[in-house]
Formats: C-alpha cells, sequence, structure tokens
C-alpha cells in the first residue's frame, strides 16, 4: 500500500514548527571577531589562499580589540528609533544616520597595530593609509556603504570596511534586539539595511535546522524559512552547487543556493556538517565556488562580502576627499 505525502512549503514549514524561532540574533561581541579569526587561521592550512585569510585573521583580532575598547559613540535618538518602527525601516541605516568621528580614530589604531605585524609592500600601504586624513576615510565610507564600486579603492576597502564593521557592530549590541522589528524588506539586514554575505544553517535547542542571513555590516542575523531565494523570494528553481570538499555529497559545509527565476545565488554554510563555520570567513575561503557558479552558471551573488570587494575600483584614491 503506497502513501502519498504532500511536500510543504517553506512558509508552511516555518508555521507548523512548534519551535519559536527568534527572528533576529545580534552577535555576541565578546566572541564575535574572535572566533571569526580562529575560523580564518584553521581554514588557511594548505589553502591556495593562506596568505590572504591569515591576513584577514589578524585584521579580525583588531576587530574585536577595537570593539571590547570602543567608547564615545552616541546612540541614534529616541524619535529616530520610533519612527523607524512605526515605518518598518532599519534605524541603523548607513545611508541616514550619521557617523561619529570616532569610528575614524578606531581605524587608525587598527592599522597602527596592524603595520606591526606586517612587512614590505602591505606594511606600507597600511601605513600609508593610516597617514591620510579623515576626509578621505569618509568618502571611501560612503562609497563603500552605498555599493559604489567607482573610485572606491579596492585594496584599501577591507582596512576601511574592517573598521566601520566594529562601529556598526557596536551599535547594535548595545542598542539591543528590542530595537529593531523585521522591516518591509525581508533579504536586508532589519538593523542596517545592508545586504547579507551568506546565510547560515544553526544548531542549538530553538535555532536547530534554521536558516538566518548573516549581515556583511553588524553580524545580525535574521530569520528566513529555507529554500527560498533571498533575491527574489522564490521558491521555484532553487538548487545547490558545492565544491567537492572530501565530504560525502550531502555533508557539504558551505554550498550556493541558486535560483533559475533570477539567477542569483547566495551562499550557505551548516554548522551541522561543521560547528566552526563562520559566514564571512567560509565565504572568503570559498572563492572556488563562486567562481564555479558564475563562469559554469552564470549566476550573480546577491551576497556582499566587504572584506573581499569586486568592481571597477582604483587603485589611486581618485574617490577619496584627502
Amino acid at each position: 500500500m503506497s502513501t502519498v505525502q504532500k511536500i510543504l512549503s517553506p512558509e508552511e514549514i516555518a508555521t507548523q514548527s512548534p519551535v519559536h524561532v527568534p527572528h533576529l540574533r545580534l552577535p555576541d561581541r565578546r566572541y564575535v571577531f574572535a572566533a571569526r579569526a580562529e575560523r580564518l587561521r584553521s581554514l588557511a592550512g594548505g589553502h591556495a589562499m593562506a596568505d590572504f585569510l591569515l591576513f584577514m585573521a589578524k585584521v579580525a583580532d583588531q576587530q574585536q580589540k577595537m570593539l571590547d575598547n570602543i567608547s564615545g559613540v552616541m546612540l541614534p535618538k529616541t524619535e529616530l528609533l520610533a519612527q523607524c518602527r512605526e515605518h518598518g525601516m532599519p534605524p541603523l541605516n548607513p545611508q541616514t544616520l550619521p557617523r561619529e568621528q570616532v569610528w575614524c580614530d578606531l581605524l587608525r589604531r587598527m592599522l597602527r597595530d596592524l603595520a606591526e605585524q606586517t612587512e614590505g609592500p602591505l606594511k606600507a600601504r597600511i601605513q600609508k593609509l593610516e597617514g591620510e586624513r579623515d576626509a578621505l576615510y569618509e568618502a571611501q565610507a560612503s562609497k563603500l556603504l552605498a555599493g559604489i564600486m567607482f573610485g572606491l579603492d579596492l585594496g584599501d576597502a577591507p582596512l576601511i570596511a574592517a573598521a566601520l564593521q566594529v562601529y556598526w557592530t557596536h551599535l547594535a549590541t548595545t542598542l539591543g534586539v528590542d530595537e529593531f522589528p523585521p522591516i518591509d524588506v525581508p533579504n536586508l539586514c532589519p538593523c542596517c539595511g545592508q545586504r547579507p554575505v551568506a546565510s547560515i544553517t544553526r544548531i542549538g535547542a530553538q535555532e536547530s535546522g534554521f536558516r538566518f542571513l548573516h549581515c556583511s555590516l553588524c553580524a545580525a542575523e535574521w530569520h528566513m524559512v529555507r529554500i527560498k531565494c533571498v533575491a527574489c523570494d522564490s521558491t521555484k528553481g532553487i538548487h545547490y552547487q558545492s565544491i567537492d570538499d572530501g565530504r560525502p555529497g550531502t555533508q557539504h559545509a558551505v554550498k550556493a543556493e541558486c535560483c533559475d527565476e533570477c539567477d542569483s545565488y547566495l551562499k550557505i554554510v551548516y554548522q551541522d556538517r561543521d560547528p566552526h563555520v563562520d559566514p564571512v570567513a567560509d565565504d572568503l575561503a570559498s572563492l572556488a565556488l563562486d567562481l564555479m557558479v558564475n563562469d559554469t552558471l552564470g549566476k550573480t551573488g546577491f551576497g556582499v562580502n566587504l572584506m573581499l570587494l569586486h568592481g571597477p575600483g582604483t587603485d589611486d584614491r581618485d574617490g577619496g576627499g584627502g
């Protein structure tokens, strides 16, 4: 005797789940960048991009140090928070939230420490950036946060982004979850309105098997049902691609979730297959997967990793204000 089983949609799965899934997870500021640094170092072993991953680990170490000691940042006014809640807008949107000058000081301190740990051309580049004026930092930050590649120095962008990530992570974690209800655009961060870098399926009593999108700027994570295109909201034509990492096909810890409806993709990392995955670190270490999905399938990435930007940037700082 055969039985017919109905295939549920992602929305039906979510509504039938007896577990209350939080719509938002804020990072633990005690470990967020330290854990990323550790993951980057573990991924660097035998990797073709080992030097880059190890340098990014040093950057993450400095980010944790800066976050542990940040001060002098004014929080958004109560009126702004209330207005954003009423209209379903992210209160920490970089396009509307003025930046405090402290982020420039934070960047300089981070660069000084990094320069002491590097040598050669990289050290010279870091020292040159450390000597620039606030006007250049602000001009480059505005381009980076608006997704404008023209005039953006792609070599310096990850260092500038690192300071901005610390600044916005501090804001989000200081305000707390209650200040960030869901917004009207489900594929953007409800805290700062930025795109995700990747998604992650988590383990844990209340979150096991559920997917969260990981913000590229403030490291917040917000819930989105699985098997659904993050870019266009479609549940049709979803399929997954992976690079052989020595595991069985069903156990890859990093995959690209591809959508044939809009020809986009977003990486997904699985904590149940590797409890140490980090969306930012594992995205950087799986660049070969991007190349395969781009070149073979013609898909365009929806995610943004501020530590490795691509586009018509410049190395002569023509976008700067200094």
